[in-house]
């Protein structure tokens, strides 16, 4: 049996499971325009421990988090300028590579679209992706929040059909008063932790690479 069928069975599956615990705790769900938000304190008392244990060590990241940040949006920038120069100059590396600059996270993109410069992305390969890029950046929005005193009201996931995304929710009044350094800081943990994640990955990848190719 192919992977594609394997991930058909597990997309079902999954919808399944979501709707049937989604209608079990219909009381902590709200339509927010095309979004359907469930809503949980579970995240906020992780958020606390976070704070509680490790805040003070954490805190002291401020400063990078922010340099960060601006780095990071510079290098994406001109990354982005060279991938799109050599999209429209250099078609036959684009023809081999089947990457483009940009693209949509969209299991089955290219099934759908008949897309044939892209490499298959199947369903299963999305919610990976979503639930390693999505948790630790929405956490790390929190934990800086608590760290700067700013109140998490609550956690929890977004739902638009199958797909779905986590999400921080701060107290939006107690951000405005504190400082424009805290705010940014905020604003940068959740980057920052995916750039984290990214080095934790590259060590592992390579962890891989040099076991099985000596």
């Amino acid at each position: 049996m192919s992977f594609f069928i394997y991930d058909m069975i597990f997309l079902v599956l999954f919808i399944l499971l979501v709707g049937f615990f989604l209608y079990r705790h219909r009381s902590r769900g709200k339509w927010e325009g095309l979004l359907y938000l469930y809503r949980t304190q579970v995240g906020v008392k992780f958020i606390d421990y976070v704070d509680h244990h490790y805040g003070k060590y954490i805190s002291k990241l401020k400063w990078v988090i922010i340099l960060t940040g601006y780095v990071s949006m510079v290098v994406m920038t001109f990354l982005l300028v060279q991938l799109l120069y050599v999209f429209f100059k250099s078609p036959e590396i684009v023809r081999a590579v089947k990457i483009p600059p940009l693209a949509p996270l969209i299991p089955y993109l290219p099934e759908l679209f008949k897309v044939d410069f892209l490499p298959p992305f199947y369903f299963t390969y999305w919610i990976i992706a979503i639930a390693v890029i999505a948790i630790g950046h929405e956490f790390a929005h929190g934990i800086f929040a608590k760290i700067n005193k700013v109140r998490v009201k609550s956690t929890g996931f977004g739902f638009l059909g199958p797909f779905l995304a986590a999400f921080v929710e701060p107290d939006e009044e107690e951000m405005k008063k504190i400082r424009k350094t805290d705010q940014l800081a905020i604003l940068g943990a959740g980057s920052f932790a995916n750039v984290l994640m990214t080095l934790i990955f590259l060590v592992l990848l390579w962890g891989v690479f040099a076991a099985g190719f000596t």
